[in-house]
């Protein structure tokens, strides 16, 4: 036992600084997943960790309910998550739903009875294959975006963020700006909000900053941690219940157009076919050379 270097007040090893961390089987399947979860129930944000839930209030005004938060969202689940209750969804239950997908293309293996072989065959998403309240029509399986998302002081402390349905265009649509003007959604700090006028809770995207180098460099190392496998949602994890909207049917994706091949070289003479007007060569639109002109620029064409 004389060994033994003491805990307390001592450096970490010379012999132990380039060792790789281990991943972490003391805290697997403890405390609701070992990540915690945000709510948008009620057009209200609320963080779930450890099995309590705390409404996150205006730090301006701490008697207010927060109406935005201000998140880095690390990475994003790129395949759609799919969940289906058979008897509906009862507010507030923690039971696991009757079949579910985390990758939108099939149902997840520890599905005892899946309701199809693949989730694009599948009846229960459909649209019309449920019928709200309120008459509207909508999918019996809910489709939501699994987004992994931090506070920008707290990068290390990844968040689970469901997208519903109805907020799947707006966040798209806030991706799509940002990768034209060549910005990774996890190096800006983005505004998420509320959209007032949407009857279920609708969410808004809008860039407020850009991360420090020193920030960035936390969000590389943290996308390393087997935790944001967990979720975005790996095989077996069963997901948790995003709010019900009756959002209208997705517009189809526009077919790709195939890639061009070249003519091949025909050894006998044949009438020669008329050839395709070649395509103009795309403009390269020449990025502004500081990150503040690029902010800048940014926010006017994004700012509501």
């Amino acid at each position: 036992m004389s060994n033994i270097i003491p805990f307390e007040g001592s450096k970490l090893p010379a012999f132990l600084k380039n060792a790789q961390p281990t991943a972490n089987e003391l805290a697997a399947n403890v405390g609701g997943g070992g990540f915690p979860v945000m709510s948008i129930k009620g057009k209200q944000f609320a963080l779930t960790r450890g099995g309590e839930r705390k409404t996150l209030m205006n730090p301006n005004d701490p008697d207010e309910v927060a109406t935005s938060i201000n998140v880095v969202i690390l990475k994003a689940n790129p395949n759609l998550s799919k969940i289906w209750y058979a008897k509906g969804y009862t507010e507030g239950s923690d039971s696991k739903p009757d079949c579910f997908s985390n990758d939108g293309i099939a149902p997840d293996p520890s599905v005892e009875k899946p309701q199809s072989k693949k989730c694009s065959t599948c009846s229960k998403n459909e649209w019309g294959s449920k019928v709200s309240e309120d008459g509207k029509k909508m999918k019996a399986c809910q489709d939501s975006r699994r987004l992994a998302v931090a506070a920008p002081d707290r990068i290390n402390d990844p968040i689970l963020l469901r997208v519903p349905a109805a907020t799947l265009k707006p966040l798209a649509e806030y991706g799509n700006d940002l990768a034209k003007r060549s910005v990774p959604y996890s190096a800006v700090v983005t505004k998420v909000g509320f959209d007032r006028d949407a009857a279920a809770p609708k969410l808004t995207f809008k860039p407020v900053g850009f991360l420090s180098e020193e920030q960035y460099g936390e969000v590389q190392d943290i996308l390393k941690d087997e935790v944001l496998a967990s979720i975005l949602g790996k095989p077996g994890e069963a997901p948790v219940m995003a709010e019900e909207t009756t959002a209208e049917p997705p517009a189809p994706a526009e077919e790709a157009k195939p890639a061009k091949v070249e003519k091949p070289v025909k050894e006998e003479p044949v009438a020669e076919k008329p050839k395709a007007a070649k395509k103009p060569e795309p403009k390269v639109v020449e990025e502004e050379s500081s990150l503040e002109a690029e902010l800048e620029g940014l926010l006017d064409e994004l700012d509501d």
